[in-house]
């Protein structure tokens, strides 16, 4: 079905765009935002977003407040962090003050784009809540070189470069993992601002859009919106602190993901699951080696040499594990 003459749903539609921050999520959003979805109460534009963010401001405190509540960072590098989000959203509210504020957006509108860079980390909760409020829901997931990304980061937020791009891995491929299976569609970025119809419409067909106006109408509002000029990072990782071993990682994640935006589901997801494996163990193995610095830093006794019992807590034994509890 194409985006230009797609039914209306019979059920309110919900569109998640998702991806690492920086990664042309705001461009997405507010592209659909000229083509017919609404943006409840939206940010307005700031200097490292001149164009505007399109991210509903009660999404973005709600969403901030339980991340910080676990000390889960938006780029977050850890695997592992993915399951303590889950416990803690497990023993608190977050469904119950979810739920009343998505039937208010719905009863305005029956078509809703909302994004934020934090919204992947809640991606059980919206899947519960679409079942439960009878809603469709889909994923836009915004794919972008990471060195493009991280020199965006640091450009805009002061992020170390090899920082930006481990979190960059591992919420890249745990995006991927969590939206495997679910009705959802893949986008390059330079691709979206090159040729916005063509990206449109190929994703309102995966996703069964209504985009009003048309696609098809010259002029268009998006337009206006979108042009080449928006990527001013330059591809490539010179002038970026990033170790060899981790542009590499990072560069054959992003090649295996782009796969899904040119190909579809037609995919390797071993690939994809080896991938994250292998981030995990590197992951771990720097955590180890680090960890007598970290404990220094924080005054804790016996930093240097310590042993560890075979059977250490879970906590120790780890990220692996813990990716294999999901």
């Amino acid at each position: 079905m194409s985006s230009s003459a797609a039914a209306v749903p019979s059920r309110p539609q919900v569109l998640l765009v998702v991806g690492p921050g920086r990664s042309g999520t705001s461009a997405a959003a507010g592209a659909l935002a000229h083509s017919g979805y609404h943006v409840p109460n939206a940010i307005k534009a700031r200097k490292s977003n001149p164009r505007g963010f399109y991210e509903p401001r009660w999404l973005v405190n709600f969403d901030k407040e339980r991340l910080r509540g676990v000390r889960v960072g938006t780029l977050d590098p850890d695997p592992g962090a993915l399951d303590f989000l889950h416990r803690a959203l497990d023993r608190g509210d977050a469904k119950a003050v979810l739920a009343p504020w998505i039937v208010e957006q719905l009863a305005s509108g029956r078509r809703l784009v909302l994004k934020d860079p934090r919204l992947v980390w809640f991606h059980r909760l919206w899947t519960e809540l679409a079942g439960e409020l009878c809603f469709d829901l889909g994923f836009l997931m915004m794919m972008r070189h990471p060195s493009e990304v991280s020199a965006s980061r640091s450009a805009h937020y002061d992020t170390a470069h090899a920082r930006a791009v481990a979190g960059w891995i591992n919420v890249a491929l745990m995006t991927e993992r969590l939206t495997r299976g679910d009705r959802r569609a893949v986008v390059h970025y330079p691709d979206l601002v090159a040729d916005w119809r063509r990206e449109l419409g190929r994703v309102g067909g995966l996703l069964d859009l209504d985009l009003q106006p048309s696609i098809d109408q010259r002029p268009h509002p998006v337009d206006k919106f979108l042009d080449p000029s928006l990527r001013r990072q330059p591809h490539g990782w010179d002038g970026l602190s990033v170790p060899a071993w981790l542009r590499d990682l990072a560069d054959r994640t992003f090649t295996a993901l782009n796969t899904i935006a040119g190909h579809g589901e037609a995919v390797d997801c071993a690939v994809l699951d080896a991938l994250t494996e292998e981030y995990a163990e590197a992951y771990e193995a720097l955590a180890c080696v680090a960890r007598p610095r970290f404990q220094r830093a924080k005054g804790i006794r016996g930093a240097v040499d310590i042993e560890e019992p075979e059977e250490a807590p879970a906590e120790r034994r780890g990220f692996r594990t813990l990716l294999r509890r999901r």
